[in-house]
């Protein structure tokens, strides 16, 4: 896929989610998923093949993880 297509699959996938849609079209094909978690899967599988990293695995320290909160008990 090309960075466009990965991108626009992103947003539609994104907004799947929102919505409670399980039938996305992204790439000129329409794609049914059988749950949101499957759509959960396909939308993290399309982030890793933007910043270039393997589909399955540990990510490499270069890509970007997000922040954690982290609480503590007084």
């Amino acid at each position: 896929m090309t960075p466009t297509e990965l991108t626009e699959a992103v947003a539609a996938l994104e907004t799947a989610l929102a919505t409670g849609e399980l039938t996305v079209e992204y790439a000129g094909r329409r794609f049914t998923y059988q749950s949101t978690d499957s759509i959960i899967k396909a939308l993290d599988y399309f982030k890793r093949q933007q910043q270039g990293v393997p589909s399955t695995g540990p990510a490499p320290s270069s890509a970007d993880r997000g922040s954690y909160a982290s609480f503590e008990r007084d």
